[in-house]
């Protein structure tokens, strides 16, 4: 399994040429990889549920799992997201969908020095890479100085559309209801989780992704299915699957998942000792052992499902 596929449920692009990503020779051993014999059965204190209240001190609160998509069967709000977010003071957002945020992932995109994306990267990879990410608006004459993380943050997901996303229509119902509105991470502090993987390491996680990217396509509709059955056990069952380099994927989760996790409760602590506010944030931060809602119970706050 790809290792960039995670970041569909973590941060929110299709082309297709005419040959097959298999008839690269480079691409083998990111293609063929071995089932695994040590995966362990999949263990999580919350298996289903996207949107949960949490309650301490008679404070309530509560944090929804979004997924980073414009597919409208999950971009539209449904009504018990509607009304705890209405009866909400204030909504923190992973980041907020504005066109400040999309400036400075745009601004930070290109190497700021002399380095190059074609002295790193082979020349069958890079003929792939711009066959494909020119479909995501990308000029071929500017692939050479794309950094590596932004490569793969934009074909590790479908082609972006003429259409609101989750989060977008989020911040629209906030706007009309809510008097305050948060980031629980600016797009600088996640671009800093990205830079922490090496050089070696994002090179290699491009290569996979450009190996894979019809497969990471058709995974990205399975993990649409899963979020709509509200399928946690799912989503992590999902991503527990086989990588290329098992090492790297854990690095991988480790930066842009599990730091981060441990950096936002802090924020979202602080928000919730005053009440009434709305969390919305990838369903993959809630699951697993090192997730969201594990920490909140550790932490004393009692949880229940809502939706």
């Amino acid at each position: 399994m790809p290792i960039i596929i995670i970041c569909l449920c973590l941060l929110s692009t299709f082309s297709f040429a005419s040959e097959t990503v298999n008839e690269l020779p480079a691409c083998q051993e990111f293609t063929n990889i071995p089932e695994r014999s040590d995966v362990e059965p999949i263990d999580i204190p919350y298996r289903k549920g996207l949107l949960w209240e949490v309650k301490k001190n008679n404070k309530i609160n509560y944090i929804y799992g979004t997924i980073h998509s414009q597919d409208y069967k999950v971009s539209s709000i449904s009504p018990p997201i509607r009304l705890a977010l209405v009866k909400s003071k204030t909504l923190l957002m992973e980041t907020i969908p504005d066109e400040t945020a999309n400036q400075i992932f745009f601004d930070n995109m290109y190497f700021k020095d002399d380095t190059r994306l074609d002295a790193l990267l082979e020349p069958a990879f890079m003929d792939r890479l711009t066959a494909i990410i020119t479909g995501y608006g990308i000029p071929a004459e500017k692939v050479s100085n794309i950094t590596p993380w932004a490569a793969f943050s934009l074909i590790g997901r479908p082609r972006p559309v003429r259409a609101p996303s989750l989060e977008m229509n989020l911040l629209k119902v906030a706007q009309q209801t809510i008097r305050e509105i948060k980031s629980l991470e600016t797009m600088e502090e996640i671009i800093t989780s990205l830079n922490k993987l090496s050089m070696e390491d994002q090179i290699t996680i491009l290569k996979d992704t450009i190996c894979n990217h019809q497969q990471i396509i058709s995974d990205a509709k399975t993990l649409v299915d899963l979020y709509i059955a509200r399928d946690l056990e799912g989503i992590v069952a999902f991503n527990n699957q086989p990588h290329h380099d098992e090492a790297l994927f854990q690095r991988f989760m480790q930066a842009i998942l599990y730091d981060r996790n441990e950096k936002v409760l802090q924020t979202i602590e602080q928000e919730f000792k005053q009440g009434n506010a709305f969390v919305a944030i990838g369903a993959s931060h809630l699951a697993d052992k090192q997730g969201l809602l594990q920490h909140l119970q550790q932490r004393g706050y009692q949880l229940t499902m809502i939706y």
